[in-house]
């Protein structure tokens, strides 16, 4: 062997082979077949066989690729909950998702959409708007660690220094 030579164990190895381009399929009982692009990330395939005819348009118009991002948990109070307690909700649930027969043109490609809590959603975020809002929340998280948290601390020292210890205590 050639001491000048690449030995071929020390090759980096070759990348993966792409996967196959997935596909969905509708079929309807008189034979007309319709199929199209199923994303990787998409987690559910919308592929049926079978259906009749006049529900293939509103079959096309309900695909909906979509992928799941899990939020966070707290426990937040409402007045709607009649014990006064917190109640465990899901913030920043979000998802992407891509509906081809979509009437609105936006939404034909992927989007992200971001369920705040409640009844309250940022949708149909394209990949600048989510950096935006990405950027906004990391100046928050900063704000609460480099003002709101040393304020707080500051405001319970004092407070603890000056104020009675004692519930109720008057002066």
């Amino acid at each position: 062997m050639n001491p000048a030579a690449t030995s071929p164990s020390a090759l980096p190895p070759l990348p993966p082979a792409p996967a196959p381009a997935r596909r969905w399929v509708i079929t309807t009982t008189t034979g007309e077949t319709i199929t199209g692009h199923l994303p990787a990330w998409a987690t559910a395939d919308p592929s049926e066989h079978g259906l009749p005819p006049k529900e293939l348009s509103a079959c096309l118009a309900d695909i909906n690729h979509s992928r799941q991002f899990p939020g966070h948990v707290l426990p937040l109070y409402s007045p709607a909950n009649p014990d006064g307690q917190p109640t465990p909700v899901e913030i920043l649930h979000g998802s992407i998702d891509c509906n081809p027969y979509a009437t609105a043109p936006d939404t034909r490609i992927p989007v992200a959409n971001l369920h705040l809590a409640g009844e309250y959603w940022l949708t149909d975020l394209d990949p600048h708007e989510l950096a935006q809002l990405a950027n906004g929340l990391r100046t928050l998280a900063d704000r609460l660690d480099h003002d709101t948290i040393p304020t707080l601390i500051d405001a319970r020292t004092d407070w603890t220094t000056h104020h009675p210890h004692t519930a109720g205590a008057r002066s």
